[in-house]
């Protein structure tokens, strides 16, 4: 699985000259907590975030008008170099949901919905590997025959997982076009899946719901030896994802719907110890990376008080694995402990919901965004 991390032909080194921002310090939310030092004019709700590796850049993808964007993070304000306007590219033809950040700054994946009328399952499933400099597909990627829910770069080579609703994992190389390994979910499990790589790229977790509502399945695999199946296969039953929903104090009745709710998406922490699971209705799970088992509930805000929240949480842990940040359908971000589950503090100043969250992994910065992507700084 090893490769080099090339840079695509024709795309000239950046003109960017790097301001100063503090490199990552203790991220405090509880008595120093950021302020939002930047607001980038959106004209649809953000379906996806994703920083470049050096923290200097923020892709931005936005699904109800098929708009991909770069945001330089040092100077707030999005990138105007080579074809992309201020409203960023529009990519009319693929259309634009999840986005993720390569290795090449200016040359992200993503995956759209493309036309039902004139493209066959595979096409409209494709994903793209684009290069943002000159508004080009370097290179589509087929093979998934349903929606693509999510997708993971290998953070030490070019590699990167694809999961799909067609019950299929994928992995695959940015240089070549042929997928590389495909993962048929084991017996026992239905419904869509979810994968990642971890932090030092040497382990992916690949999480399917089982049949018959009971719980999950959560496997984990050597990234050099995957052929050889999972070195871990952990199963999460529903009764004790409900248990510790209604230990953390929700209702009876509320504990059990949340119990039963999709997941959304699947991230490892910092140090692999955690997975964190998002799932609808505003919720997400903190668990075990040994054995499984939940060892954290957050649960996010409703719109307006008193009513629970319908859509899913955005969720991610910091950087120092101390923090994890839910956006609410309100416009606040909840600020959590990782550890004890506590709220430390909740960050105001989105207009509607905050559909997404990422934390930048080189400087003291949090990005969140509803229409409008936001930068927070210490």
């Amino acid at each position: 699985m090893s490769s080099t991390m090339a840079t695509p032909a024709g795309i000239p080194p950046l003109d960017h000259q790097p301001t100063e921002m503090p490199k990552h310090h203790p991220m405090d939310f509880f008595r120093t907590p950021p302020k939002m030092g930047a607001v980038i004019r959106g004209r649809a709700p953000v379906s996806s975030l994703s920083y470049h590796e050096d923290g200097d850049f923020l892709f931005v993808a936005s699904e109800r008008d098929s708009r991909l964007k770069v945001v330089d993070c040092l100077r707030g304000c999005a990138v105007e170099g080579g074809i992309q306007g201020p409203g960023g590219i529009k990519v009319e033809r693929e259309g634009v949901r999840l986005v993720q950040a390569t290795h090449h700054k200016y040359c992200p994946l993503f995956v759209g919905k493309g036309d039902a009328t004139t493209q066959s399952p595979q096409q409209r499933n494709a994903i793209h590997y684009m290069s943002m400099y000159d508004n080009k597909i370097l290179r589509n990627f087929t093979g998934h025959s349903g929606e693509i829910t999510g997708l993971s770069m290998n953070p030490i080579d070019d590699c990167f997982l694809s999961a799909s609703a067609d019950r299929k994992v994928r992995l695959w190389n940015i240089q070549q076009a042929g997928c590389l390994a495909e993962l048929t979910l084991p017996a026992g499990s239905e419904g869509s899946p979810h994968a990642c790589f971890d932090s030092t790229g040497l382990v992916f977790g690949v999480a399917a719901p089982m049949a018959g509502i009971s719980g999950h399945l959560i496997n984990l695999y050597d990234a050099r030896k995957y052929d050889g199946g999972a070195f871990a296969e952990l199963k999460l039953a529903r009764t004790s994802i409900e248990k510790a929903i209604h230990n953390k104090g929700v209702a009876p009745e509320l504990a059990m719907e949340l119990s039963n709710t999709e997941w959304t998406s699947l991230r490892f922490n910092t140090s692999g110890k955690q997975l964190l699971v998002t799932a609808n209705k505003g919720l997400a799970l903190a668990l075990d990376g040994f054995d499984g088992t939940v060892n954290n509930v957050f649960v996010g805000e409703g719109a307006s008080p008193g009513v629970p929240p319908t859509q899913p949480l955005a969720a991610c842990f910091t950087p120092d694995d101390k923090t994890v940040l839910g956006g609410n359908e309100d416009g606040t971000i909840s600020c959590w402990n990782a550890t004890t589950g506590k709220l430390l503090r909740k960050l105001e100043g989105h207009v509607g919901r905050v559909g997404c969250v990422a934390v930048n992994p080189k400087y003291a910065q949090i990005a969140s965004a509803c229409t409008n992507p936001a930068l927070w700084i210490w």
